[in-house]
């Protein structure tokens, strides 16, 4: 049996594990441990106008979609902080489903746009585009090290 439903903390352990496996692999390969995993998802559920969802499959979480909505002067938006699939199980839809399901619940609550970051190119940025969003020409991350290994 497949249901999505709001992420509850009762998940993070669950959850920050799936994250793991998720983006210490390709094409991520991060580094991610479960105390700093752990760490970004509570902080995440604990943000002003949190929202988030899991993928349900027979009572095992396979996907996870977060963030908080923000108040822009174009209205109100959600920022997706952390979206993941299990990556053993990608490209069956299940990424499209909870993300049309957290569109449909925001648009219930009046937010009017949702942006996040994620790879340029490759088969993240084309399932991205193929479920309708696009990447704006007027904008771009900006990035300094603080780190001074060098």
């Amino acid at each position: 049996m497949e249901t999505i439903e709001s992420f509850q903390i009762d998940y993070l352990e669950e959850c920050a594990n799936l994250l793991i496996s998720t983006f210490n692999s390709e094409p991520w390969n991060e580094k991610w441990t479960f105390k700093t995993a752990s760490k970004r998802l509570e902080e995440t559920y604990k943000t002003h106008n949190f929202k988030g969802w899991v993928y349900k499959k027979d009572d095992k979480i396979i996907g996870v979609i977060m963030g908080n909505c923000e108040q822009w002067y174009e209205g109100f938006q959600y920022y997706i902080k952390d979206f993941f699939v299990d990556s053993t199980i990608q490209n069956r839809g299940i990424g499209s489903k909870i993300l049309k399901y957290s569109e449909e619940e925001l648009k219930a609550v009046d937010v009017n746009s949702i942006h996040f970051w994620t790879l340029k190119g490759g088969r993240i940025e084309r399932f991205y585009k193929k479920n309708g969003y696009e990447v704006p020409s007027m904008l771009t991350l900006m990035i300094k090290d603080l780190d001074d290994k060098a």
